[in-house]
């Protein structure tokens, strides 16, 4: 791979050459795209995503785009890099540029003081060998609103406004914003990307308002008359939020003969009202979703149960990160700092991504070979990580 060059393209290149990589890697094709269109699709990402090319010869191999955003990790919100739209010619794969490719993303995110990757991944395999761990899939809840009717009887305390989401941004995002303060592995795209892809977005935005303020806000489309309604964000603040929306599915009784809503996987449809016999699925098991840290030494300010463990880190894609830490709950935050002292045990760095996400039980390393720590270590960092589920919730 001698001949091969790795860097940042600049904006015409990523309006002309991600094209056809793009499109042949994740769309019906051909036909492509007019070059017209794509320059306007591409537009919404902007600065907040710079693209990443390969090239060989001058000519391009691969590009991945690293959309900026911010992730709730226990409660502290971190700098994140989602890496998606990683196409790959098919005369280049097989020869490990994709892998080469995501390496120079870590070293860039790093250089940029972002401490935090996420990803919809191709194939799990391939990313969780990077380093990568799995988060458990959102859920899809289907059921009839019928059930709901005699919500439409009770005084919930507040109303539901109806607007357009591509007109109505802001209260969106400003809801959107509170609740990340509060869901585990939430991310959100920086500011100008957040803005313009729920411009571009065809779609009812639901807001359930107690006096004037914001308790729960949805987004959804409605397929046709008697058939779906289809709703891609579902966020409450309270109860009174919940059913504030729950409601407006009620009222919906003669106009769509089902409601679909997609789900953190920690949600309990089925517990929210009588009768409503829920089907529930994973979201396609062909998009898992991961993450993994890029710089450990930023990642100090998260929730923590009590302990502290002396751990050898090994990441042979951030090799930064390679050496001795302490992890030592102070106040309920976790503070992570080198150290000189011989180690609790030894971990790859798919360990600790599994232990800070809250995915993985320590029991289950020696099997992953993530590491083999002994039954006390790994009572200790059970007591520091708890396990969680994350959501999260951005679609790159």
């Amino acid at each position: 791979m001698s001949d091969i060059i790795i860097r940042i393209m600049d904006q015409d290149e990523v309006q002309t050459l991600t094209r056809m990589l793009i499109n042949y890697a994740f769309s019906p094709s051909p036909p492509l795209p007019t070059h017209e269109a794509w320059v306007h699709d591409m537009e919404i990402y902007g600065t907040d995503t710079p693209y990443v090319g390969v090239f060989e010869h001058g000519k391009v191999l691969a590009c991945a785009g690293v959309t900026a955003l911010t992730q709730n990790i226990r409660g502290h919100l971190y700098a994140g890099g989602g890496v998606g739209a990683v196409s790959v010619h098919p005369e280049a794969r097989r020869r490990g540029i994709a892998r080469s490719m995501i390496k120079y993303i870590f070293q860039h995110l790093y250089e940029h003081e972002i401490p935090t990757s996420q990803l919809s991944a191709f194939r799990e395999s391939f990313y969780t060998r990077l380093g990568y761990t799995t988060f458990t899939l959102p859920r899809i809840a289907r059921f009839s609103p019928v059930a709901l009717q005699p919500l439409l009887k009770k005084d919930l305390g507040g109303s539901v406004e109806l607007l357009e989401l591509a007109k109505n941004v802001q209260p969106y995002l400003d809801f959107l914003q509170q609740m990340q303060q509060k869901v585990h592995g939430m991310a959100l795209f920086a500011p100008t990307r957040s803005v313009k892809d729920r411009q571009s977005k065809h779609a009812w935005l639901a807001l359930a308002r107690v006096e004037g303020r914001v308790v729960g806000a949805m987004t959804y489309k409605i397929t046709n008359n008697k058939e779906d309604m289809k709703v891609d964000s579902f966020w409450y603040e309270n109860v009174q939020g919940r059913y504030l929306l729950l409601e407006w599915f009620a009222r919906h009784i003669d106009h769509a003969n089902t409601i679909e809503i997609r789900l953190p996987s920690y949600e309990r449809p089925e517990t929210w009202w009588p009768d409503l016999e829920i089907q529930l699925s994973s979201v396609a098991a062909d998009t898992p979703l991961l993450g993994r840290p890029i710089d450990i030494t930023r990642l100090s300010g998260m929730q923590s149960g009590p302990g502290q463990a002396t751990i050898a880190i090994k990441d042979e894609y951030c090799p930064w990160n390679e050496g001795t830490y302490s992890f030592e709950s102070n106040d309920g935050k976790l503070h992570i700092e080198r150290s000189t002292h011989t180690p609790d045990c030894t971990l790859s760095i798919q360990g600790l991504s599994g232990l800070i996400y809250g995915t993985h039980e320590p029991q289950s390393f020696a099997i992953r070979e993530w590491g083999n720590p002994s039954p006390q270590v790994q009572e200790t960092l059970l007591n520091l990580f708890p396990p969680q589920e994350p959501y999260l919730f951005e679609r790159f």
